[in-house]
């Protein structure tokens, strides 16, 4: 876990997954993007507008550093919140949206898999 101390005021992003289909393995994604800040410690992305999103204490433990992926931008460090699937992500200017899907041409599965897709 990263130590909350090293996350005040770095540029953070919070990753809301929303699975929508389990099976094909397609989620939605959408970045609220702003700067870490720790209160009684809990971690709050807070956006340059004063929007603040407190994570919740499951997500917290999970906070990494970004590894460069285009989806976090500049972010420093980033967290993965899942979302329930009734919950719609929507088209705020602060969030970012992205639809990923299996890649028909691509596939990373061994010639054992066991998962149930049709390759």
């Amino acid at each position: 876990m990263i130590p909350l101390e090293k996350l005040e005021g770095r540029k953070f992003c919070v990753v809301f997954v929303k699975v929508l289909d389990e099976a094909l393995g397609r989620v939605q994604m959408q970045c609220l993007r702003g700067r870490a800040s720790v209160d009684r410690m809990r971690v709050s992305c807070v956006t340059d507008g004063g929007a603040r999103f407190q994570l919740p204490s499951l997500a917290q433990v999970n906070i990494l550093p970004s590894d460069g992926t285009p989806l976090l931008k500049d972010a420093e460090y980033f967290c993965f919140v899942k979302v329930d699937g009734n919950i719609m992500l929507g088209n705020d200017p602060l969030m970012s949206e992205l639809e990923l899907g299996p890649d028909p041409e691509a596939s990373c599965h061994h010639d054992h898999c066991d998962c149930h897709h049709h390759h």
